[in-house]
């Protein structure tokens, strides 16, 4: 591998461009074994860009108060008036460990199939015909029913099982394409905010999430990665959409051409409408998404300056209790709670929000203050969610130093994870995925070219693999496109600006930090492009998860497909689940539409590992003990929290659900909600007598 990519995140990208292009006679570059780097003192950057034009960065140009920022990013986050039903958070998919661990009514029938006729089948009652020894399975691997508001049960997993574990072509006993997502809200559209504690909507119903005719609420095509870390990702969601440039209005940068934000001047306070590309920001693009998504928080066809209208004179966090010593909010902890106008007046420059006429989004007046609802929504919550850095595991003490830190076991089980087991290969640099901040400091090296699994060169997005999950046609992820025709993915768009066109991303790539290279001459030739239409590998590829905390942020994978670390690095040590060979099987896609008619794009470290039972007990006991740090699993600040109310399915089960009483506001029959209730944390987190957080198989 390229030395430039691998030795750590203290080598300059000026250091990496006179390596590669010093014309002294050198020797060809010796391979370095990949290393791991502690996470302590590393803080993402804060954004900064360009806005109609002039450069603008973070501190100088949006924000007033850091500190106030922060308390209005985790009143956001944790505020279940945002959802459109007055009961939903951004918190109620990322309460545990920054991930979701509800078990009751989270499937998805697989609804990114690439074949509409099966997107919206519960437990698959079909045999694939692109996948070799398929089988139908009508129930779940415990033999329930499955389905909306199923309970998950410990034996439901893994949601793939062969009768030979350690041979992936061996016959399947069960398989299944289900997704164990995160439920959201009802179906319901739109029609105005303004309610006491929720938005009027038109409920209807709906043909996929629903128990006997009864409405329950809508569960997510994939599984909900952790926030913890996340401001570090150069793109964020599995797919990568929440893109590195903050846009203030949507999750996709520079790709929307009606985002926005509007400002005033010392000349006037009227403002005027701008565009916005703050780099470095994809925390806040993400944070963006799900408050409009129609099946994560909101009623369908809610725009965010809506979401404003109904927020800004709201009291923050009214429906739920603060702890006296929360790191974070308890100087507005006592009996009068300020408004989300106040907040954002103490947070915000009020030059984006004094303005004294109201401006037009979409066609409709709102005042500038619910117009840039989203850009406070998406900086308050980057800048919180860069406060939460878990850099106090046992793998940190031990990177420095301390080799008491960890046991002999988790030393074994390090070393494998840097050499046999080939783990560091994805999950390098201190957050333990090169989907993060060694892109940041390196951009030129957001494009790599190597050799594939079927021994043929292409080209791919660093930090996105595909690892035979599942088959490729369930689930393109980086190898979909944006509304507007634009590839979610680097390399599709670097082959089209090679074309000559126009591409939405900025990109400079550096040939020269490729792992295959272009040309055998040394130095290299920074001057050399790809041919035209070159193939790439980004059809069913994810963004590399970080590995901090795994042990508490199950299920496992985009799916949710695994409820342990040992079914993890079964799966791993048999070389992924893809049926066929190397240079031919289901991770293979015919993409006539991007030119790319793969019948493999697996990634080239998916290989048998031949690990002992004895090697992967020391790789589990690593990633459980020495990547866990302790003040997330006891909540202690800065992963405090105030209380919440998650609804945990509905009164009921799979066969038959409790109906909500008949009202005005609900014109449809909808489940009724059970519910989980967390209490609110202190800076101190948990008490000894509660004890931390469990993984997720502890919860089934």
């Amino acid at each position: 591998m390229n030395i430039c990519r691998l030795v750590g995140l203290t080598l300059t990208l000026s250091a990496c461009g006179a390596m590669a292009a010093d014309p002294v006679e050198v020797d060809p570059p010796v391979p370095q074994v990949p290393s791991l780097q502690s996470l302590r003192g590393m803080v993402p950057p804060d954004p900064s860009g360009t806005e109609g034009g002039r450069k603008v960065d973070l501190m100088t140009d949006y924000v007033l108060n850091r500190s106030a920022a922060i308390l209005l990013g985790k009143a956001l986050f944790w505020d279940m008036e945002v959802g459109s039903d007055g009961a939903t958070a951004c918190a109620s998919c990322h309460y545990h460990a920054g991930v979701d661990h509800r078990i009751t009514n989270q499937l998805n029938p697989g609804q990114a199939h690439t074949n509409a006729n099966v997107a919206s089948i519960f437990n698959k009652p079909f045999v694939a015909s692109d996948i070799p020894g398929d089988v139908a399975s009508y129930a779940t691997l415990s033999g329930g029913k499955g389905g909306p508001n199923y309970t998950l049960k410990k034996n439901d997993f893994p949601t793939h099982v062969l009768s030979n574990p350690l041979e992936r072509n061996s016959p399947i006993v069960y398989s299944t394409d289900d997704v164990i997502g995160s439920q959201g809200v009802f179906d319901a559209n739109f029609v105005k905010p303004n309610q006491p504690r929720f938005d009027k909507c038109t409920q209807q119903p709906d043909g996929i999430f629903q128990v006997g005719g009864i409405n329950v609420r809508r569960s997510t095509g994939r599984n909900a990665p952790s926030v913890i870390n996340a401001a570090f990702n150069v793109r964020n969601f599995w797919d990568g959409r929440a893109n590195n440039v903050f846009n203030g209005f949507s999750p996709f940068g520079n790709r929307d051409p009606d985002a926005a934000i509007y400002v005033t001047s010392e000349r006037s306070t009227v403002a005027s409408k701008v565009r916005l590309a703050l780099n470095d920001a994809s925390a806040a693009s993400q944070a963006v998404g799900p408050p409009g998504s129609g099946v994560e928080m909101s009623c369908g066809g809610r725009t965010f300056a809506d979401i404003g209208r109904r927020m800004l004179d709201q009291l923050m966090l009214k429906q739920q209790r603060i702890s006296s010593n929360d790191s974070v909010l308890a100087s507005v902890s006592g009996a009068r709670r300020p408004t989300y106008r106040e907040l954002i007046k103490n947070a915000f420059q009020p030059r984006l929000w004094n303005a004294t006429q109201n401006v037009l989004v979409g066609g409709a007046p709102y005042t500038q203050m619910e117009a840039n609802f989203p850009l406070f929504f998406g900086l308050a919550i980057q800048m919180y969610e860069s406060t939460l850095i878990s850099d106090q595991a046992p793998i940190d003490a031990y990177l420095q130093g301390d080799s008491a830190a960890m046991n002999a076991q988790q030393v074994q089980g390090m070393n494998l994870f840097l050499g046999k087991g080939k783990c560091v290969n994805c999950h390098g640099g201190a957050e333990l995925t090169n989907a993060a901040s060694r892109l940041l400091m390196h951009p030129r090296e957001r494009i790599e070219r190597m050799v594939m699994a079927d021994n043929l060169i292409t080209l791919y997005d660093n930090g996105f693999y595909n690892t035979g999950v599942r088959p490729t046609s369930e689930d393109l992820a980086l190898g979909g496109s944006d509304a507007w025709g634009n590839p979610w993915s680097f390399s599709r768009q670097y082959n089209k600006l090679l074309q000559g066109g126009s591409i939405p991303d900025p990109l400079d790539v550096d040939v020269c930090t490729f792992e295959a290279p272009l040309s055998a001459a040394i130095p290299c030739d920074a001057t050399l492009k790809p041919n035209v239409n070159f193939r790439d590998s980004v059809d069913g590829a994810f963004k590399t998860p970080t590995l901090r905390n795994i042990a508490l942020t199950g299920p496992y994978f985009h799916n949710g497909s695994r409820a342990t670390l040992k079914q993890v690095m079964e799966f791993y040590n048999r070389g992924g689940d893809r049926r066929g060979e190397d240079a031919n099987n289901t991770s293979g896609f015919e993409h006539p539409s991007a030119n790319q008619h793969n019948t493999s794009n697996l990634d080239p470290d998916m290989t048998n590992l031949n690990l002992t039972p004895d090697e992967i007990d020391a790789l589990v006991k690593f990633m459980e003990v020495g990547l866990t740090d302790p003040r997330v699993a006891w909540e202690r600040a800065p992963f405090d929290h105030p209380s919440l109310v998650i609804p945990q399915g509905h009164i009921g089960d799979e066969n038959a659900v409790t109906q909500r009483p008949a009202s005005p506001k609900v014109t449809t029959r909808q489940a009724a909600d059970a519910s989980l209730n967390l209490k609110p944390y202190g800076a101190e987190g948990r008490s000894t007598a509660e004890g931390p957080l469990l993984p997720f198989y502890n919860d089934l």
